[in-house]
């Protein structure tokens, strides 16, 4: 099992966040001799038109329309720019639109396409190993969120989730988060290139949250028949802290530098009554975060 297709959508509209998604999936790439595709979306100029009010003549909507295709050049160029860049700096082999075969140097490709981007996500991103996604970002919250969630919930890929540019030393230790989910199974699973090249790994339970048919016990086993001796962290209730929290200290006293967990383990009703550990992980977490559901 090895990682070698990487995705990252990149927006053209905030150059820090881009940077930061980027420089990612070239650092996670370079590890693994694998290839970066990034995926810049452009909306439809004429979808402008839908927001404007009422009473706007015929003028005034074409200016509309004008107005949002010559943000979306600009968009697009800046976007490409910043792929030469950064593709530059890391060394990175810039390939065509020929088949992209196994490699051993890092490739990348920038693609361009038109439609929505939370839409085109799920569709494009299926057949990646990995989707690499900023959440640190200066466009609206909610419009970045819903990639995010696109990505997690609908492509079926692990999705690497970070703050700032990966640190090329990423991954000496790993901080597991395990409650014997579907999702945190496939999450380590999906994990195993990255906890093979790790130092240490801590599995961290919180013991109120485990399922009853599978133990920290059973995840250590199966890290340890892939060669990768992990230790269980068990947290045993968490004293009025929410278990993101508790997850989160305990990952902070294992000085880790890179968390695997699954995402959105538990069903809506379940995240309505007892509060979505993802969702609070995502808000509170500086370290990447490689989730899966």
């Amino acid at each position: 099992m090895s990682i070698k297709a990487i995705l990252v959508p990149v927006y053209g509209s905030d150059t820090g966040c881009d940077s930061s998604a980027l420089n990612s999936a070239l650092t996670f790439s370079e590890r693994f001799s694998g290839h970066v595709d990034a995926l810049h979306v452009k909306r439809d100029p004429r979808a402008a038109a839908s927001f404007v009010g009422e009473g706007m003549t015929t003028s005034m909507i074409e200016s509309v329309i004008d107005m949002a295709e010559k943000d979306g050049q600009r968009r697009e160029k800046s976007a490409a720019l910043l792929f030469n860049e950064l593709c530059s700096s890391h060394g990175t082999v810039i390939a065509g639109d020929e088949k992209i075969s196994a490699s051993t140097a890092s490739t990348a490709r920038f693609i361009m396409r038109s439609g929505n981007q939370e839409d085109l996500l799920p569709e494009y991103g299926r057949m990646f190993d990995v989707i690499v996604v900023c959440k640190k970002t200066k466009e609206r919250s909610s419009d970045n969120d819903h990639v995010i969630n696109s990505a997690i919930l609908e492509t079926g890929c692990p999705v690497l989730v970070v703050n700032d540019a990966l640190d090329p030393e990423y991954g000496k230790r790993v901080a597991v988060i395990w409650n014997g989910s579907v999702e945190s199974s496939r999450a380590i699973t999906l994990a195993l290139p990255v906890l093979k090249n790790a130092d240490e790994v801590s599995l961290i339970c919180a013991i109120d949250d485990l399922s009853e048919e599978i133990s920290p016990d059973e995840a250590i086993r199966y890290l340890s028949m892939h060669g990768i001796e992990a230790k269980s962290c068990l947290i045993h209730g968490t004293s009025g802290r929410t278990t993101a929290t508790a997850l989160l200290e305990e990952a902070d006293k294992f000085n880790a530098d890179f968390l695997v967990m699954g995402a959105y383990t538990k069903g809506r009703l379940r995240r309505l009554l007892f509060g979505a550990v993802t969702g609070e992980m995502l808000n509170k977490c500086a370290l990447p975060i490689l989730m899966a559901h």
